[in-house]
C-alpha cells in the first residue's frame, strides 16, 4: 500500500508542480553537418555548415539555440563546451575549424522557460586527407649567428583560419607539418625582438611562402637580441583621508594595448603605509590598492575606482609619488562574492568591478567611489567585495589571461554591454553569494587589429570604454579599451569582415561599424564612435534587470556533468527552499531551507552521486512556486 501511495505522489508531484516545464523548448533534432570550402586550392579554407530542425510546444518567436562543440570525435574524452549562444535561426557556420581535425556537436534550444536537452551527437573531420608540408630550419641570432633554443615559429594562413606553432629544440632546430595554403611565418623567443619572415618587424613587410602537398622547405630564420631591459623602482605611500598610514597590499598590472594583462607585481606597505617595487622598462602600468584590515575602499592611482579609466603609467625611469588616499568605508556587514570560471570550471585570476546603478546626479562623474568599487580574485578565481553601500549593483569582470570580458548574467552567457548585465541587490546586511562568472576563451588568434577613437557627443576622449569586434556569427572575437585619450587598439584578428561596436557604462551604445582585414592590404583599418550620456531619468528607468518579482532561473550548464549552477531572485526578505527531485518525484538535494534577504542568488548543485537522466528543481519563496528541469550527461 505504502508503494501505491509513493506512486500517485509521484504522480500527482510530476503532474501538478511540473506543468510550466511544460512550457520548456523540445530537444532539436536531425542535426546535420557538413564541411564548406571557400577559395581556390592553393587559398581554400574550410568551415562547417550545421542545421537542424526543432518542433515548437507554444510561441516560437522567442525560441533562441545554442551550439556545443568539442575538440574529437563523439567516443573521445573531453568536454563539450557552448561554443555559440541564443542563435535566432536553425543553421550556422563554424567557420573557427582547423583542417585535419575533428569535431562534435549538439545543440539546445532555449526560451523564457529554460533549455532542452540535448539534440542528436555528430562529428565531422575536416580534409583530414590533404597532405601536409614540411618546413623545417634553424632559428639563429642575427648579430652572432649562435642558435636560438626554446623559440616559436608560428605559420599564419593569409587566408582561413588557425595558426601552426612550433618549438625550436635545444639546437635551434624546427620542424612543421603545415597543410598546403599561402603564409606569414612569425618567429619569437625570450630575449629576441620578434619579427616575420625575412627578418622584418610588421606583418604587411612580410615575406609570403607558399606551400603545396607533400613539399619539403628549408626555412632558416633569425631574430635580433633584445636591448637589457632595466628594472627600475616604482614607490609611493598609502595613507587615509586624515594623514595616517594605511597597511596595504599593492597590485602594479603590467598591460598589453591597454587591455590585455601580461604580468602582476606584489608588494606590501610597511608600518609607515610606504612600498616599493621593481617593474620594467617599457611597461604601461596600472596600480592598485587594497587595506590589508578591508576597512577602507579599494583605489587605483590617483583616485580612480575602475581598472577601465584606472591612470596608465609609463615607466621610462624611476617612479615615484605614486600615492593614495584611502577612504573609510561605511559600516555594512554586507557585500557580495563569487567566483571567475572559464568553461571548463577552472578558476581564471580576474579583475572584477561592482556598479552602483543610478545613485550620482552627475553621470559624468563615472569615478564617483560610491558607485563603482574593484576587487581583485585569488588564483583560483574567487572574489569578495564587503561593506558596500546597500543598493543595486551590476558586475564586470576582467578575466588574465587569454579570456574576454563580460558582466554578470545569472545564465552564464557572455555581454559587455552594461544593459544586458543582471542586477545584483545589496541590503545593509547579508552576503550575495555564488555570484559566479563563466567567462570564454577568446578565438586563436592572429595578427591583424582595428584602432580607433571613442569620444562622448561634446567631443571629449571617452576613457575606459569597452569596444569589441564581433566575427560574420556576431560572436565577440576581440576586445579593446579606450585610454586617457579615448584611443584604442583591438589586436589578435584573423582576416575578415568584423562589426565594430563600443560601449560604456552610463552611455547609450554606439552604432556598430563594419571593418574588413586581411594581410595584405588592409592589415589595421580604423573605426571611431560618439557615445551619447543617457540622463539621470534614462539609467533609473533602464536599469538592466532590475528585481521586481520572484524568479527561478534555468541551470547553467545545462546538459551538465557533475556540476551546474542554479540563480534565483526574490524582490523581499523571504523564507526560500530549494530542491532537486528525480523524475519519480523523489528528493535527491536539499539546496537552500532559510530565510534570505531580497537580492539574486546563486547556488551550485554537485549530482556527482546522481546517475545520468532528467531531473528537476523547485523553488518556494513565500506565496511563489516554480519547478524547472535539468538535465545531467556523463
Amino acid at each position: 500500500m505504502k508503494t501505491i501511495v509513493k506512486f500517485l505522489i509521484a504522480v500527482v508531484f510530476v503532474l501538478s508542480p511540473f506543468v510550466p516545464v511544460k512550457a520548456q523548448p523540445l530537444a532539436p533534432f536531425n542535426l546535420k553537418a557538413v564541411v564548406g570550402h571557400w577559395g581556390t586550392m592553393m587559398t581554400n579554407f574550410e568551415y562547417v555548415n550545421l542545421s537542424w530542425q526543432f518542433t515548437t510546444n507554444g510561441p516560437s518567436s522567442n525560441l533562441r539555440f545554442n551550439i556545443y562543440r568539442k575538440t574529437g570525435a563523439i567516443s573521445d574524452t573531453g568536454k563539450f563546451v557552448k561554443r555559440y549562444s541564443h542563435i535566432p535561426f536553425n543553421f550556422w557556420r563554424d567557420q573557427y575549424v582547423q583542417r585535419g581535425q575533428t569535431y562534435s556537436y549538439f545543440v539546445t534550444a532555449v526560451n523564457g522557460m529554460g533549455e532542452s536537452g540535448p539534440s542528436d551527437t555528430v562529428q565531422v573531420t575536416i580534409d583530414s586527407a590533404i597532405a601536409k608540408a614540411t618546413v623545417s630550419g634553424t632559428l639563429k641570432d642575427n648579430m652572432t649567428a649562435s642558435v636560438i633554443a626554446n623559440g616559436t615559429v608560428t605559420f599564419i594562413p593569409v587566408f582561413g583560419w588557425g595558426m601552426t606553432r612550433v618549438k625550436t629544440d635545444s639546437s635551434g632546430n624546427f620542424t612543421a607539418k603545415v597543410y598546403p595554403g599561402v603564409y606569414i611565418v612569425y618567429a619569437n623567443a625570450p630575449g629576441f625582438i620578434p619579427a616575420y619572415y625575412n627578418n622584418v618587424r610588421y606583418i604587411f613587410n612580410a615575406t609570403k611562402i607558399t606551400l603545396t602537398s607533400n613539399e619539403q622547405l628549408t626555412l632558416n630564420l633569425t631574430l635580433q637580441a633584445r636591448p637589457v631591459v632595466q628594472h627600475y623602482k616604482l614607490s609611493g605611500v598609502v595613507k587615509d583621508s586624515l594623514g595616517n598610514p594605511v597597511k596595504s597590499f599593492i597590485t602594479v598590472h603590467s598591460l598589453e594595448y591597454n587591455a590585455y594583462h601580461k604580468r602582476f607585481f606584489y608588494t606590501a606597505t610597511d608600518d609607515s603605509g610606504r612600498y616599493s617595487v621593481n617593474v620594467l622598462g617599457g611597461d604601461t602600468v596600472v596600480v592598485y590598492a587594497r587595506s590589508m584590515d578591508r576597512q577602507f575602499f579599494p583605489q587605483y592611482y590617483n583616485g580612480k575606482t575602475s581598472f577601465l579609466t584606472a591612470d596608465r603609467i609609463g615607466i621610462s625611469g624611476d617612479t615615484s609619488n605614486i600615492n593614495f588616499i584611502l577612504a573609510h568605508k561605511p559600516v555594512y556587514n554586507n557585500g557580495i562574492s563569487g567566483s571567475v570560471q572559464n568553461s571548463d570550471s577552472i578558476g581564471v585570476e580576474s579583475i572584477v568591478m561592482a556598479i552602483r546603478l543610478g545613485v550620482n546626479d552627475n553621470i559624468k562623474d563615472m569615478d564617483d567611489w560610491r558607485r563603482k568599487y574593484s576587487a581583485e580574485s585569488d588564483s583560483n578565481g574567487n572574489y569578495s567585495f564587503v561593506h558596500m553601500l546597500p543598493g543595486t549593483y551590476i558586475l564586470l569582470a576582467m578575466p588574465e589571461g587569454d579570456y574576454q570580458p563580460t558582466f554578470y548574467r545569472a545564465d552564464g552567457t557572455q555581454t559587455m554591454k552594461w544593459k544586458e548585465a543582471d542586477s545584483v541587490i545589496v541590503d545593509t546586511s547579508g552576503v550575495i553569494s555564488n555570484i559566479n562568472f563563466v567567462v570564454m576563451d577568446e578565438p586563436d588568434s592572429g595578427a591583424a587589429t582595428v584602432a580607433g577613437h571613442v569620444q562622448d557627443n561634446s567631443g571629449n576622449p571617452l576613457a575606459g570604454a569597452l569596444v569589441f569586434a564581433n566575427d560574420a556569427n556576431q560572436q565577440t572575437f576581440s576586445f579593446g579599451v579606450t585610454d586617457m585619450n579615448g584611443n584604442y587598439t583591438i589586436s589578435g584578428l584573423v582576416p575578415g569582415s568584423y562589426s565594430v561596436n563600443s560601449d560604456s557604462y552610463g552611455y547609450s551604445s554606439a552604432q556598430s561599424s563594419t571593418v574588413s582585414v586581411d594581410y595584405s592590404t588592409a592589415y589595421s583599418t580604423s573605426a571611431s564612435f560618439t557615445l551619447t550620456p543617457e540622463s539621470v531619468t534614462a539609467v533609473k528607468d533602464q536599469q538592466p534587470n532590475i528585481i521586481s518579482g520572484f524568479k527561478l532561473n534555468q541551470n547553467y550548464p545545462n546538459p551538465f556533468n557533475p556540476t551546474t549552477i542554479i540563480s534565483y531572485q526574490i524582490p523581499s526578505d523571504s523564507k526560500v527552499v530549494l530542491k532537486v527531485y528525480n523524475i519519480l518525484g523523489d528528493e535527491v538535494a536539499t539546496l537552500v531551507n532559510g530565510n534570505k534577504a531580497a537580492g539574486s542568488y546563486s547556488v551550485q548543485f554537485n549530482a556527482s552521486n546522481l546517475a545520468s537522466g532528467v531531473y528537476f528543481y523547485q523553488i518556494k519563496a513565500g506565496n511563489f512556486v516554480d519547478t524547472k528541469k535539468l538535465v545531467l550527461l556523463k
